[in-house]
Protein backbone atom coordinates (compact mmCIF):
# COMPACT_ATOMS: atom_id res chain seq x y z
CA UNK A 1 0.00 0.00 0.00
CA UNK A 2 1.38 3.42 -0.95
CA UNK A 3 0.69 6.71 0.80
CA UNK A 4 -0.96 9.48 -1.19
CA UNK A 5 -0.15 12.14 1.43
CA UNK A 6 2.19 12.45 4.42
CA UNK A 7 1.75 15.35 6.83
CA UNK A 8 4.57 15.59 9.32
CA UNK A 9 6.89 18.57 9.04
CA UNK A 10 7.27 20.43 12.31
CA UNK A 11 4.36 18.57 13.85
CA UNK A 12 4.19 16.40 16.99
CA UNK A 13 2.53 13.68 14.91
CA UNK A 14 2.73 12.07 11.49
CA UNK A 15 -0.44 11.53 9.48
CA UNK A 16 -0.36 9.22 6.47
CA UNK A 17 -3.25 8.96 4.05
CA UNK A 18 -3.13 5.72 2.07
CA UNK A 19 -4.36 4.80 -1.41
CA UNK A 20 -7.46 3.18 0.09
CA UNK A 21 -8.30 6.42 2.02
CA UNK A 22 -7.28 4.87 5.34
CA UNK A 23 -5.51 7.35 7.62
CA UNK A 24 -2.74 6.39 10.06
CA UNK A 25 -1.61 8.87 12.71
CA UNK A 26 1.45 8.27 14.87
CA UNK A 27 3.17 10.57 17.31
CA UNK A 28 6.60 11.63 16.08
CA UNK A 29 7.98 10.20 19.33
CA UNK A 30 6.42 6.77 18.73
CA UNK A 31 7.72 6.80 15.16
CA UNK A 32 11.21 7.55 16.50
CA UNK A 33 10.90 4.67 19.01
CA UNK A 34 10.02 2.31 16.12
CA UNK A 35 13.26 3.07 14.29
CA UNK A 36 14.99 -0.12 13.21
CA UNK A 37 18.32 1.32 12.06
CA UNK A 38 21.67 -0.06 13.25
CA UNK A 39 21.98 2.73 15.83
CA UNK A 40 18.66 1.73 17.42
CA UNK A 41 18.66 -2.07 17.00
CA UNK A 42 21.57 -4.50 17.21
CA UNK A 43 21.81 -6.02 13.73
CA UNK A 44 23.06 -9.38 14.98
CA UNK A 45 20.70 -10.00 17.89
CA UNK A 46 17.72 -7.76 17.08
CA UNK A 47 17.97 -6.31 20.62
CA UNK A 48 16.76 -2.73 20.90
CA UNK A 49 19.60 -0.34 21.76
CA UNK A 50 17.48 2.78 21.86
CA UNK A 51 16.24 3.82 25.27
CA UNK A 52 12.74 5.27 24.70
CA UNK A 53 13.08 7.57 27.72
CA UNK A 54 16.05 9.24 25.99
CA UNK A 55 13.79 10.56 23.24
CA UNK A 56 12.52 14.10 23.90
CA UNK A 57 8.78 14.30 24.52
CA UNK A 58 8.54 17.27 22.16
CA UNK A 59 10.38 15.64 19.24
CA UNK A 60 9.27 16.73 15.76
CA UNK A 61 9.76 15.52 12.20
CA UNK A 62 11.96 17.91 10.20
CA UNK A 63 12.12 16.11 6.86
CA UNK A 64 10.47 13.16 5.10
CA UNK A 65 11.84 11.59 1.93
CA UNK A 66 10.24 8.76 -0.02
CA UNK A 67 12.62 5.83 -0.58
CA UNK A 68 11.72 3.96 -3.76
CA UNK A 69 8.25 2.44 -3.76
CA UNK A 70 8.44 0.92 -0.30
CA UNK A 71 9.49 3.28 2.49
CA UNK A 72 10.18 6.74 3.84
CA UNK A 73 13.27 8.16 5.49
CA UNK A 74 12.69 10.61 8.33
CA UNK A 75 14.91 13.25 9.95
CA UNK A 76 13.87 14.16 13.49
CA UNK A 77 14.48 17.29 15.55
CA UNK A 78 16.89 15.34 17.80
CA UNK A 79 19.19 14.90 14.78
CA UNK A 80 18.38 11.25 14.14
CA UNK A 81 18.08 10.57 10.40
CA UNK A 82 19.20 7.01 9.67
CA UNK A 83 15.92 5.12 9.96
CA UNK A 84 13.86 3.89 7.04
CA UNK A 85 10.21 3.14 7.73
CA UNK A 86 8.65 0.56 5.42
CA UNK A 87 5.16 1.44 4.23
CA UNK A 88 3.92 -2.11 4.83
CA UNK A 89 4.88 -1.87 8.51
CA UNK A 90 3.38 1.59 8.93
CA UNK A 91 0.17 0.51 7.21
CA UNK A 92 -0.12 -2.46 9.57
CA UNK A 93 0.01 -0.26 12.69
Amino acid sequence: MMPVAIQALGRPDVTITWEDDRVTTLSARNLRVLCGCAYCVDEMTGRRLLEPEAIPADIRVEHVEIVGQYAMAVRFSDGHATGIYRFAKLYAL
